[in-house]
């Protein structure tokens, strides 16, 4: 008896639920990161290091990222980091260094990469395997990492420079920041990594060195975001260094602009061909710079939408700055406009039913609301979608809607598809207001809205930014675009229908051909009302050198534009159609990794503990808007996460990169099915334990109350991937086929009878369950798994209960 009430003080102490305080992207439906004690053991500080080494040769760069991992714990581990990478980046290289050895990664099908990767981590191998989450967003995986010992990961990207007029800006982002997933949302995927504790630093150095060869002069190099040193290299080449190389934080993107040539218009294309491949098509690019017109002419009255994220992650300095950005762009409303103000974050409002004149006193009113505005809350973007995009357009007006916004959200694609279905004839620019914003969410947004993106630090003048948004809405500089073609043949056009542009925004076309030839294009397009044709010979060679990265940032640019396909459903042509194109160019994408094994073994033991390497808070972004009010930083969540990080893929399903984030995706169930679904090994299982039916159980004793075990949620999968989920407040739910459906509430009584239920079934000791029918018990950032296969009596009977009370 007393043995039992040990394990069950110890189930307590484990699951106990604060009561005191809670994080208040759970209290607004969500999910988000954990915090890490920066003392627990194992020790989850395995990358000291990430170094940064780029080449700009004209528009392309190539980019190598070296992360240096080290163990300095006394067993082995395994371990998982979340990062990011440019939204735009085509990632095609990984290999590990270890001592003299090197050993290059393979592209290969997700699934067969995990296979790869899962059989060399059983086997005590080193293994690497490189996962995309997101365009922006890649999970790094190395297992066997043996006490001290020391792995180099170097991975490799092209992408493009992106320019508007004569300012171009390369950006290395350094840290993802914490993303507010949607309890609905059901597979986000390795996206909301820990983060380190308030006060603590990740102990990670950063180092960067660019070398700059646009190959014309360059004027006015700076970064906006570190202190940098620019040292002449030769002829229109620069080298640009970190001043404190490798004292740098990873808690802010790296952001690196200059200026070229002058605003002229420009009309140019550059190709690609593999010498002696002639069977293989081309690739190119055109790039059109259209001029500015400064004549002025009739102007659409316009409908302006300013809405704002006020959610807990732009607490603080984000939210003023973009407070600042629409307080100047009010000043620029022209009297036959009409405005409205909508805030969101666990839903939206506004200043208003309907849109305002831009009257004295309305706009008195405007920033008297803007005043009022706090951060607090989730990020359930989709409301403000609906509220911006959602009310009667005005017919006498063009609607312009901006989006202000980190974008630290985990449902993408819910997103970018609701834009797509509500945008009609609206357009939407997007402002990234930060120091480590979703990028890709914010390109999106602008793609699907007809509009672009820009981005603003916390700390930086909005006045440039206002600016240059006034002069794009004032009318789009061309309109109607159609691209002509004499002489030559060219195929899969990306995009396939040019957008309308705006003053300083570039058209980029990547296309394909066949055969070489001569000939010219024409931009044909409506400025002001009146036709534009602007024409450029072309030359498509027989075979040129020079541009190899064209052809995997065509790939890209396919794939990108594939994917939307993928925001409102699912399209399994299009996913193999995705795959097979990763790998014929051998291109990381959602369905295509890089996996490197080691051939010698290095971990004889057979066991390892599983780790997530915590992350920075990124700069400017408040602890108290994520984790709840300052209390949280003295007293309830430090939480140690990393004991139960998550398993390498075919361990334990439904597990991200910071624990348990519900049911698997059709993707992953798919792969860890033709994997084999590997089998806990005997020794690796808890001991079975034998206990009564539920009908069976007596009430505890008053002493017995305070070791019942507290949850914030518990689930129950069934071998059909369907689920029934039980909240803290007795909210009972049923998810089937990926849909979260309310079912009812529970009486204080049947809550009593799961605890007890809890109890018997010895929690502490659930230590995995597979990928089949399963129970998950989640409290306070503590996750538990018990799979139904192994016959355990009390956790069968936990099943049975929560069946019944869901019914």
């Amino acid at each position: 008896m007393k043995r039992r009430m040990t394990r069950f003080a110890l189930a307590a102490l484990l699951l106990a639920v604060s009561s005191v305080d809670r994080l208040s992207w759970a209290r607004a439906g969500g999910r988000g990161p954990m915090l890490v004690d920066p003392t627990e053991k194992p020790s989850p500080f395995l990358l000291t290091g990430t170094d940064v080494r780029g080449w700009i040769t004209g528009p392309i760069a190539h980019v190598e990222v070296t992360q240096a991992w080290e163990n300095p714990n006394d067993d082995p581990v395994d371990g998982l980091y979340v990062f990011p990478l440019p939204e735009n980046a085509a990632v095609t290289d990984m290999t590990l260094r270890i001592g003299h050895r090197t050993i290059q990664g393979e592209m290969r099908r997700r699934e067969e990469a995990r296979r790869i990767y899962e059989a060399a981590r059983q086997e005590g191998r080193v293994a690497g395997l490189l996962d995309q989450e997101r365009p922006n967003i890649f999970a790094q995986r190395v297992a066997n990492l043996a006490p001290g010992a020391r792995v180099e990961v170097v991975i490799a990207f092209d992408e493009e420079i992106p320019c508007n007029g004569p300012r171009c800006e390369f950006v290395f982002p350094t840290v993802v920041g914490p993303r507010f997933i949607p309890l609905r949302q059901t597979d986000p995927g390795a996206i909301d990594p820990p983060v380190v504790a308030p006060g603590a630093s990740t102990r990670q150095r950063f180092s960067l060195v660019v070398d700059l060869e646009p190959g014309v002069p360059v004027q006015r190099i700076e970064s906006p975001s570190h202190a940098i040193v620019v040292r002449d290299q030769g002829r229109y080449a620069q080298r640009i260094t970190l001043s404190e190389n490798g004292g740098e934080r990873l808690n802010k993107d790296f952001r690196l602009s200059w200026r070229v040539g002058s605003d002229r218009p420009e009309l140019g294309l550059m190709a690609w061909r593999e010498p002696g491949r002639t069977s293989e098509p081309g690739v190119f690019t055109l790039m059109f710079q259209p001029p500015q017109d400064p004549a002025e002419t009739e102007m659409q009255p316009r409908e302006l939408v300013f809405v704002l994220d006020c959610s807990g992650s732009m607490m603080g300095v984000p939210l003023e700055a973009a407070k600042d950005v629409v307080r100047r762009a009010l000043g620029a409303v022209r009297p036959e406009d009409t405005f409205q103000i909508i805030r969101f974050s666990d839903s939206a409002s506004g200043l208003g039913s309907r849109s305002l004149s831009p009257t004295r006193e309305n706009l008195r009113r405007a920033l008297e609301y803007l005043d009022s505005l706090r951060g607090e809350g989730g990020t359930e973007m989709v409301s403000g979608i609906r509220a911006a995009l959602g009310f009667p357009a005005d017919a006498q007006r063009l609607r312009i809607v901006a989006f202000l916004t980190d974008g630290y959200i985990g449902n993408e694609r819910e997103i970018l598809a609701e834009v797509g279905r509500k945008i009609g004839g609206a357009r939407l620019f997007s402002f990234g207001i930060g120091s480590s914003v979703n990028r890709y969410l914010l390109e999106g947004l602008a793609e699907e809205g007809r509009g672009e993106a820009a981005f603003l630090g916390a700390k930086e003048s909005p006045d440039q930014m206002v600016e240059r948004f006034v002069e794009r809405i004032s009318s789009p500089l061309l309109t109607d675009i159609r691209i002509t073609w004499r002489d030559v043949e060219v195929m899969d056009l990306v995009p396939n229908q040019a957008p309308d542009l705006f003053g300083g925004q570039p058209l980029i076309l990547h296309g394909r051909y066949r055969r070489p030839g001569t000939g010219a294009v024409e931009v044909e397009g409506f400025s002001r009302g009146r036709r534009r044709v602007y024409r450029c010979n072309v030359t498509l060679p027989e075979a040129a050198e020079d541009h190899e990265a064209l052809g995997r940032l065509w790939a890209r640019s396919r794939i990108r534009q594939m994917e939307r396909q993928l925001h409102d459903a699912a399209r399994p042509e299009v996913v193999e159609a995705i795959a097979t194109l990763g790998i014929r160019h051998h291109l990381m994408t959602a369905y295509t990794s890089l996996v490197a094994v080691d051939s010698e073994i290095s971990n004889w033991t057979g066991r390892s503990s599983q780790v997530s390497v915590p992350v920075e808070m990124p700069e400017d972004v408040a602890y108290e808007g994520i984790f709840g009010d300052a209390k949280a930083k003295e007293s309830g969540y430090l939480v140690q996460r990393n004991r139960q990080a998550p398993p390498p893929p075919g361990a334990i399903s439904g597990f991200s990169s910071s624990g348990y984030s519900g049911p698997v995706s059709e993707r992953d169930r798919i792969a860890r099915q033709e994997s084999g679904a590997r089998k806990d090994s005997p020794k690796s299982l808890p001991e079975t334990r034998k206990g009564p039916d539920v009908a069976q159980l007596a009430p505890l004793r008053d002493e017995d109350r305070e070791t019942r075990p507290s949850f914030t949620r518990l689930t129950l999968y069934e071998s059909d991937g369907n689920a029934i989920a039980i909240e803290a407040d007795g909210k009972v739910f049923r998810v089937e086929s990926g849909r979260r459906v309310y079912v009812k509430t529970l009486e204080e009584s049947a809550m009593e009878s799961i605890r007890k239920a809890l109890t018997t079934a010895g929690t502490n000791c659930w230590q995995g369950g597979g990928s089949g029918a399963r129970l998950v018990l989640e409290a306070q950032g503590l996750t538990r798994v018990a799979g139904l296969a192994q016959r355990d009596e009390s956790v069968q009977a936990l099943a049975a209960l929560l069946r019944a009370l869901a019914s």
